[in-house]
């Protein structure tokens, strides 16, 4: 205990302070840092469960050819100010993105899901002074949105959308390796690449106060990496993702209380293992939850896992979701597998979870292999399932779909948009990834399949898709792309009505 205190009260007094401007969850820097460590060129103790990451700890962390790649792709020139300080310019990034059908896409942040031309711009400066960062990345997005073929179980009329959001922004205190402050960044838990089940880049950032840690915690029996926020949720006039893109009422601005922990065991190098968990309610119950602050505002951390009264839990308009994840990376292989595993809602008990363990449950899995190719070039496979349908225990216990609650009339979105993995309500997808590498430069093909919704429609609407995936560099300007092509069978749920529609986005980002 002597101990604890003694370094608790170090940390506070001697802070040890790092240049941590963050790295986008989805940028072209956040993809190639993943490829890096399977590549054995960056410390294998970063989970990739717990981001954004920041410059700092990566120039710290990453081996030389990292580093030198790394500084060619992303901003780490930083100008000093005062006597102690650092200010740098943000990179300029311009993504436009156009479906010619109907909406398709996911895990674009504040864009909407829409037809048509969008465009999202961003910009921003990052500065630090002694243990305080600041970092000020606004987003503005447009979207044309014009009207599509809709039914009644599918779809809105669209109309034209412009909004500016905080974006990737943050202010915060760093002591060693905890971090503490308010921001507006995206976040993603958990080892998936295409989809995550409780927090994504799928919707806009929102405001959240957090406290974490800001690089892995090394003690004797491994390293952690945790972070625990509270934040607001809020809605607008269009349509839910969690409904099909449908309308629905709207109660108020949310309150969600989420933490997510990452455990990398001594004895197993590679392994990562942990959980998240979220409970959110409306605002205007808060002060239902009792006197204490901890009740309150921190909830995920005393609520039980399983119902303790059971009438009077379900009465309450409070929702939760927790998964469970294992990643495990084999640096000699250049592979790596990961699994997420999640529920929806409580069970009633501990029986009740080991009775039935496909109730309320979604999962993702997935695994990610490096083929060398001689010098500095490589092949990139990687594939991933996301299984958000219910079960076939749904036919005898129903557990409704993911993101949706009877208490919560919103469901697990902000904006509108699901908060977790964004391809829609109940739907599966696989994915399966091919790209030639040589440097920064790529050329990938992605091939998925998307079944929407399956549980609750006699038809099957399914998206089989086909796309390439380039990117380049050319001086201080980096260009990344999608087109893909789909086949979209029974297109909302319509007996033998097919549909093709053309996706596609160029992200453009200049560096300083």
């Amino acid at each position: 205990m002597v101990r604890i205190f003694a370094f608790l009260s170090f940390a506070v007094l001697f802070p040890v302070i790092l240049p941590a401007q963050s790295i986008s969850i989805g940028s072209v820097a956040d993809k190639f840092l993943r490829l890096q460590q399977l590549n054995g060129q960056l410390d294998p103790s970063i989970s990739f469960t717990v981001r954004p990451l920041s410059v700092g700890n990566i120039i710290d962390s990453g081996g030389s050819t990292t580093n030198a790649r790394f500084a060619s792709l992303y901003n780490t020139k930083v100008q000093k100010f005062f006597t102690s300080g650092r200010l740098s310019l943000l990179p300029v990034s311009l993504a436009q993105q156009f479906n010619s059908h109907h909406p398709y896409g996911w895990n674009d942040g504040g864009m909407i899901a829409a037809k048509g031309y969008q465009t999202m711009m961003s910009a921003g400066v990052f500065a630090a002074l002694g243990p305080l960062e600041i970092q000020v990345q606004p987003e503005f997005v447009f979207a044309a949105n014009p009207s599509y073929e809709r039914t009644g179980l599918y779809g809105n009329t669209g109309s034209s959308y412009a909004q500016i959001f905080p974006g990737q922004s943050k202010i915060a205190l760093n002591f060693f390796s905890l971090t503490a402050g308010v921001s507006t960044q995206n976040l993603w838990w958990g080892p998936g690449i295409h989809s995550s089940l409780l927090m994504s880049n799928n919707a806009p950032g929102f405001l959240h106060g957090f406290v974490g840690s800001q690089h892995p915690l090394k003690t004797p029996i491994g390293s952690f990496e945790w972070q625990l926020i509270g934040a607001k949720l809020t809605a607008n006039a269009t349509g839910y993702e969690n409904f099909h893109l449908l309308t629905q009422t709207f109660r108020g601005a949310r309150y969600l209380n989420a933490y997510v922990l990452s455990y990398q065991p001594k004895w197993i190098k590679g392994l990562f293992v942990g959980m998240t968990r979220g409970l959110q309610r409306y605002r205007a119950d808060i002060d239902k939850s009792g006197t204490s602050l901890i009740n309150k505002y921190i909830p995920v951390l005393t609520k039980a896992l399983q119902k303790e009264n059971a009438q009077a839990d379900d009465t309450m308009r409070t929702d939760q979701l927790a998964s469970f994840f294992m990643r495990w990376h084999l640096p000699k292989a250049k592979t790596e597998f990961y699994i997420e595993y999640g529920f929806n809602d409580y069970n009633q008990n501990v029986r009740d979870y080991l009775m039935g363990p496909t109730h309320s449950a979604a999962y993702i899995v997935g695994a990610k292999k490096i083929v060398e190719l001689g010098g500095s070039r490589y092949l990139d496979l990687g594939l991933e399932m996301t299984q958000m349908s219910q079960s076939p225990e749904a036919m005898v216990r129903e557990a409704g779909n993911w993101y949706t609650h009877g208490q919560i009339s919103e469901g697990y979105t902000n904006e509108n948009q699901i908060i977790g993995a964004g391809a829609g309500l109940g739907t599966n997808v696989q994915t399966f990834t091919a790209t030639w590498i040589d440097g920064i430069k790529q050329l990938g093909i992605i091939l998925e399949r998307v079944d929407r919704d399956p549980q609750y429609h006699t038809f099957k609407w399914v998206d089989f898709s086909f796309g390439i995936l380039p990117q380049w560099q050319r001086g201080k300007m980096i260009l990344s792309g999608k087109l893909q092509f789909i086949h979209s069978s029974q297109y909302a749920w319509q007996k033998d009505i097919n549909r093709f529609n053309l996706h596609s986005r160029l992200a453009v980002q200049y560096l300083f």
